[in-house]
Order: C-alpha cells, then structure tokens, then sequence
C-alpha cells in the first residue's frame, strides 16, 4: 500500500508539472498501467447527448494489444448512459467486471466488448468541478481479473487528479483563446487604421481598394474579397473592380455579372443596411438565379456588405469562402461591417477624422486587453499550482537576478530554506489529500508573514519552500524565520505520527546570508541554507539554524 501511495505521489507530480493536456493523459495512462499491472488504461470521453468516444491519444496499452487499439473518434454509445444521463457515474460511483462472461452481460454488450477482446474492466468516473467529463477505465484482455480495493482507489484518485488537470488546461486554453481573439482584433483594427490612413493620404480608390482586399483577405484566412461595383441605378448588373483570389480558384475581375434577381428582390434591402450572411449556399434557400451566380465564382460561403455613397447602392463588399462551407464568427462579421463603412467613406469624402479617432481607441483598447491576457498566462506559468506561492522555476530566476542585481550594488541577500517535519509519516497516517492540505495551510501562513513585495515565497520542492530575502541581513532573516515558524505552530495541525512533542506539525528552518561577490555564485547562498536545514533536523527539528554556526557544531 505504501509503494502504491508513493506510485500515486508519483503520477500526481507529474500531472502537476504540466499544462499540456495531451502530455499529461498521455503519461498518466501509461503509468497508471504499470503501476496497476493491467494491459490497457483508457479514457472515454461524453459528448453533449451522453453518448461518448474514446480518445486515441489519451491511451496506453501494453505491447502485443495495440492491435485493438481504440483509435480516434472510437464511438461507444451505451444506451443506458445516455438514457440515464451518465448513469451510476454521476453519483461518483466506479463499476468492476472481473470476467465478462460470468457478470450477467446483455449480449450486445458482450459482443461490443469482446470485439476489443476486454475480458474484465474497472472504471471510474473523471469530474470537472460538479460536471461529469468522462471515464477512466483500466482492461485486461488475457485473462479475468479480480479487481482490489486498493486498485480502484488507485484509479479513483488518479481520475480526480486528471478532472483538476481538465479545468486548468481548459482555463488556460480558454485564457489562450482570449489572447488569440484579442491578436486578431489587434491585425483587424491595424487594417482599419491603415485604411483611415491611407484614406487620408490619396483618394486613389483603385490602389486603396487592391492595398485593403489584400490585407483582409489574409486577416480573415478566406478564398477571396472582393469590390463589386453596379453598373446602372436598377442594380440588375455590374462586376468586380478589384480582388484579392488564392490562385486556385478563378478571378471574378472583368467579369460582367447580370442577375435581375437582385435589383428585385435585394436591393432596397441592402439599401436599408442589410447584411447577407451565408455559411452554405445549398441550405440558405436561395433562388435559383442568386444561386447560380453564386455557383459561377465556386462560392460555398459568402459575407455581402452594401456600400453606400450618398443614397445609392454604389457596390457591395464581398468576402468569399470557396474551399468549403463556413461558420462566420461575430467579430469577423463586424469587422466586415467595419470596412464596408470605411470604403464608404473613401467614397463619400467625409466624416473621416471622427471614425479614425474611433478606430484608434478600439485599438488601444484590443492592445490593453491583449496585454492584460498575456500578463495573466506569464502569471500562471510562474505559481504553483498546489500551493498558490511561486513555482522552482520563479524561484530559480529570481534568485540569480537578485544575486547579480546585489552584487552590482552591494547589500546582504538572504535565504530561508523550510520544509515539513516527519512529512512523509504525516502522508503515511493522514493519507495525501491531507498532505495536500497541510502544505496548503503552510504555504498560506508562511506567505502571511512576508509583508514587503520584493520579498518571495515559492514551494522549492515536495514539501520544501524557499524564502527569498533581498537587502536583509542575518538579523532580519532570523526574524522572518521565526516568524514563520511560529505562524505554523499556530495553526496547530494534528500529527500523531511526529516525533515533536506537542504533536502538531512543526517545520524546520535553514538560514543564510551573504553580500554577493562576482567570484562567487548563488549556489554558494543556496548550499549554505541547505546545510543550516540539514543541521536544524539533525538537531532534533522543530528549530532553526544559522549558516555561519554550521561549521562549529559539524566540529563539536
């Protein structure tokens, strides 16, 4: 049971140690195989209906059954799951089958599973806050398995480490996603503004009209946009003036356009502000006139935005997806509204210096947000993700920048090394979600302590943290670290299985302090803090050492 907790320990750091979502399915279900002695570990993913599928990359199997291999997009509907909205596994309940041809199975069941060859199975249900995700699911295909206790609690907690692992990475991606939209924001208002520009600089709408399609097209990652222009005020014909076209498909420049549909049907509409927008020809309910013009330049897709210059329909502003259909997002429907404005504008010769100061704040505003996103993902990639101080690596960074910083302009940095007495007794008694909490509890009494910004706490590894002191000389650590270690005493955390006397958790503490020299570096400062650790545990624990005391006592 220990090792299997160690095991656990194991995988949990490494879910932990990532935020790459493919990466850390990947590892977990490859260890959790070993560590369980099973031939295949999976994950099942539901979809809206309850219905699911399993996920290719998120498997590992043991040599010789990768020929059942569930591969991607695996669907395995189970009626029941979807009647029953997820079944026993919204209650948080696991099921075991030791041998499937002796668990009661309905036939169609069995031969679903003996089309995989699973002999026997356990699954557990993976949670994301309160909502059901999917399943994790350990198989044996050689022979019938009976499953332990101490297995599918290995299983269950495994599935709850990757439930939390699911959230983070979907609050990062998402964070992600915020950051992309607001970059296309950015390149989008960063058109507009050339056009306002150049708008200013010539009315030489040919060049402005062959410049803007050109940026657009790329900026929308479509198959062409274009400016087509009527040829008379009944609006029954006209063509394009200007394009921008991937080579593969065929320019619509010159090419006289009749479509009296349109000057019947559409255009006193378009007049009114009206906006066509297509995501596919064939199911959008067209006439066959407006389809066969359409069919004509191999338009699957299509955003029309009228042009207006004083009353008249002077053109329209088309932006074509030929490749495939395609679903129009809301901002790229906007910034097509955006530029059609502007072209009519250009053809207006007016109001122009109102809409280039409204651009310039979008912009400005698209640049604040941008800035903020990408400070919030630099933000998560430097915190622990357990304890909500500073990571190793914040750490690592910090501390060297502080030594060179102090070395230029000398002054004492100090270090404060801590971690947990008897932690791995208080893991074995308590159980490590407790360990979890104890380290949380910790961390946020320590972090209570350090009152100036420039001062930093970071969990250093496994239950050892780190306390980075810039310009704070031995008496100043020495405060901090009693400090600390009274915060902890206060909190009072049971621990039968310490050797401290009362039997609450207690810490032990490393101190060093050093003026930082060029013919030195910062692991000098580090080394000397651990060994004030090592010798503040030998000492019985509970207590705290100072660097230049270390050398005597080892003597003595």
């Amino acid at each position: 049971m220990d090792e299997q907790q160690k095991a656990l320990y194991r995988v949990i750091s490494k879910i932990r140690a990532s935020l790459d979502l493919d990466m850390i399915f990947r590892t977990t279900t490859k260890e959790t195989c070993k560590l369980l002695r099973v031939e295949r570990i999976a994950v099942y993913r539901f979809s809206d209906d309850w219905g699911g599928e399993f996920v290719s990359d998120f498997e590992f199997a043991e040599p010789g059954w990768d020929f059942g291999r569930f591969e991607e997009n695996t669907v395995w509907n189970d009626s029941y799951l979807q009647e029953h909205q997820g079944g026993r596994y919204r209650t948080n309940e696991s099921l075991t089958v030791s041998d499937v041809y002796t668990a009661g199975l309905s036939q169609c069941h069995l031969d679903i599973l003996l089309q995989f060859h699973i002999r026997a199975y356990a699954t557990v249900p993976i949670f994301i806050g309160q909502k059901l995700w999917g399943v994790l699911a350990a198989y044996q295909h050689s022979q019938p398995h009976e499953w332990q206790p101490q297995e599918i609690l290995f299983l269950t907690q495994v599935a709850t480490q990757l439930g939390f692992a699911v959230k983070q990475a979907e609050l990062v991606a998402q964070i992600k996603r915020k950051a992309e939209d607001l970059r296309l924001a950015n390149e989008q208002q960063e058109i507009l503004s050339n056009l306002i520009a150049k708008i200013r600089e010539s009315l030489d709408l040919n060049k402005l009209f062959e410049t803007t399609t050109r940026e657009v097209r790329k900026a929308l990652h479509t198959d062409r946009v274009g400016i087509f222009q009527f040829h008379d005020s009944n609006y029954n014909s006209g063509e394009f003036v200007a394009e921008n076209v991937l080579p593969e498909y065929d320019s619509a420049i010159g090419v006289k356009v009749d479509d009296y549909c349109f000057g019947k049907e559409y255009a006193t509409r378009y007049l009114q502000g009206r906006i066509q927008v297509i995501s596919d020809i064939h199911q959008a309910e067209l006439k066959d006139c407006h389809l066969e013009v359409l069919e004509k330049f191999q338009i699957k897709a299509q955003v029309v935005v009228p042009l207006i210059k004083g009353d008249i329909l002077w053109g329209l502003l088309c932006v074509h997806q030929c490749s495939h259909t395609r679903f129009w997002k809301s901002t790229e429907i906007t910034f097509i509204k955006q530029l059609a404005a502007q072209f009519s504008v250009a053809l207006n010769h007016a109001e122009l210096l109102a809409q280039s100061h409204s651009k310039t704040k979008q912009l400005d505003r698209a640049l604040q947000e941008l800035k903020l996103a990408n400070e919030k993902l630099e933000e998560l990639s430097n915190i622990d993700s357990l304890t909500q101080v500073s990571n190793r690596r914040f750490f690592d960074t910090t501390i060297e920048n502080e030594w060179q910083r102090l070395t230029r302009n000398p002054k004492n940095l100090s270090l404060i090394l801590f971690d947990v007495d008897y932690f791995k007794a208080y893991n074995d008694c308590y159980g490590h979600p407790s360990g979890d909490k104890c380290l949380i509890e910790i961390a946020g009494a320590a972090k209570s302590v350090i009152k100036r910004f420039t001062d930093v706490i970071a969990r250093y590894g496994g239950e050892e943290f780190a306390v980075i002191l810039p310009d704070t000389d031995k008496a100043g650590a020495v405060k901090i670290a009693e400090q600390i270690q009274n915060a902890v005493k206060r909190l009072q955390i049971p621990h039968k299985c310490t050797q401290v006397d009362p039997q609450y958790v207690t810490i032990s503490l490393g101190i060093a302090s050093l003026i930082p020299t060029a013919n030195q570096s910062v692991q000098h400062l580090i080394s000397q803090a651990d060994k004030a650790l090592y010798q503040a545990k030998k000492l019985g624990r509970d207590t705290w050492v100072f660097a230049d005391s270390v050398t005597s006592i080892i003597e003595e």
